[in-house]
């Protein structure tokens, strides 16, 4: 009796540890982002999802132009589902702006430095699927 009592003791602390994993029920999405065939560093990639359960996710590409998504509760990977994709690239500009404290005053704020259509998940044309396994796509910014 002990030993099938420590048999589903042990059975049962496997399943609570293997189910406090990291997955999440999330799974690994590899961004690639060129612009005209070139990586493209410093793009920040957002996924939304299509179907209008709220999932999204999203990363920055490194220098080789790769970003891995990450969902909003900071889970590695996105939750199976189809996405609509987003991508910018945000440039510091700093114009002057004298005040009568600073006369030398100046104003800093970004601008994304890609084309308008790739900034909003309704008009970029990226799509992603990610179903029960990893995903690496590849999109190009003209």
């Amino acid at each position: 009796m002990r030993r099938i009592l420590s048999t589903f003791l042990v059975a049962g602390l496997s399943v609570f540890l293997i189910g406090c994993g990291e997955n999440h029920g999330t799974f690994p999405v590899s961004v690639t982002i060129t612009q005209n065939g070139v990586p493209l560093a410093g793009a920040v990639v957002t996924a939304i999802s299509s179907d209008g359960q709220g999932n999204s996710a999203s990363g920055m590409t490194n220098a080789a132009g790769v970003a891995a998504l990450e969902t909003t509760q900071g889970w590695n990977g996105a939750f199976p589902g189809e996405y609509n994709v987003a991508v910018v690239k945000w440039e510091n500009i700093t114009v002057p702006a004298p005040s009568e404290d600073d006369p030398q005053g100046t104003a800093t704020y970004q601008r994304n430095i890609l084309p308008t259509r790739y900034e909003t998940h309704a008009t970029s044309g990226f799509t992603l699927s990610v179903g029960n396994r990893a995903v690496e796509v590849e999109f190009n910014i003209e």
